[in-house]
């Protein structure tokens, strides 16, 4: 369970600009481990996220007012597998499917521009290449990676009324276009070296393409400023709470921040619609648009 203080996707796309919570729940199968072969690892998975919110504002205010979900903003399905080889490199690809929950008005949230009916989920695929730089011994792992990250077509769910338009990445992206995130998550164990059972990471990536990904609606939220989206650094803390006994799982607790600059002209306005109703980012503060800074904190169990 994470709580946030401003929800937003990893794409830049900015959802909730106040406090919201994600309560996430996941199963990860090994099928085959060798530790000497060039396989080392295969591993197939998945995950249930939802996010929560007491109110909503802006663009999703047209619907969350009344929703006959409360404060259940939406539900994120997700099935992965993943292959380590070489002992530090590993390849996964994972299938995401968002389905909104803030409907009142008979239609998802996605489909408010487009007069689509029904309650349409949103779909993406990642295929992530990742390395594990421990080898090198050095206090601070750096674990860089780069995904692709490819927006499939909105799905209509059954007796839906067809498919949405809208982008999970983002209001202004398109449908079947492409993004790559290029980043890298730095890492120190001070348990290691000081004896404070903490763990620092520091997660931090760009996000880069066609400038055509960010360019779905240009008369609506300006043209693409280019083919990069959004840069993103932060800092975390995760420790584990040894005190509570094995046979109950090994549980955690983290803390930490994340700053977002949105790079892209269109994202920012896309930003600006979708936390104020406001359809210029140059209009409202940017911190709901473009210098975006979030503080989060959570707990966790894994057995």
């Amino acid at each position: 369970m994470d709580y946030e203080s401003f929800l937003i996707n990893p794409s830049g796309q900015a959802l909730i600009p106040h406090g919201s919570a994600s309560l996430v729940a996941g199963l990860n199968l090994t099928l085959y481990k060798d530790k000497t072969g060039f396989i080392n690892n295969i591993t197939v998975g998945g995950l249930i996220d939802t996010d929560w919110s007491g109110s909503f504002s802006g663009y999703w205010a047209n619907s969350g007012a009344n929703s006959s979900n409360g404060a259940l903003f939406e539900t994120v399905y997700a099935v992965s597998q993943s292959v380590t080889f070489g002992q530090y490199w590993t390849l996964s690809n994972t299938y995401f499917n968002v389905v909104s929950n803030d409907v009142a008005d008979g239609r998802a949230p996605g489909c408010a521009m487009t007069n689509c009916s029904g309650y349409p989920t949103l779909v993406w695929d990642e295929v992530k290449l990742g390395l594990n730089d421990s080898f090198t011994g050095w206090p601070i792992t750096f674990n860089p990676y780069i995904t692709w990250y490819y927006e499939l077509n909105s799905i209509g769910t059954p007796g839906g009324g067809g498919p949405g338009s809208a982008s999970a990445a983002c209001f202004n992206c398109e449908t079947n276009n492409y993004e790559f995130f290029i980043g890298m998550t730095p890492t120190l164990d001070l348990s290691k070296y000081w004896g404070i059972p903490i763990t620092l990471k520091a997660p931090t990536y760009v996000t880069v393409g066609p400038s055509s990904f960010w360019n779905a609606s240009p008369a609506v939220f300006g043209g693409s400023s280019g083919g990069v989206g959004i840069f993103t650094t932060g800092l975390m803390a995760q420790m584990p709470l040894t005190w509570l006994p094995a046979q109950y799982g090994h549980w955690y607790a983290k803390a930490g921040f994340q700053w977002y600059d949105i790079i892209n002209t269109a994202l920012q306005n896309a930003n600006a619609f979708s936390v104020t109703g406001n359809l210029s980012c140059a209009a409202v503060s940017a911190g709901n648009c473009s210098s975006i800074f979030v503080g989060y904190a959570g707990v966790g169990v894994a057995f």
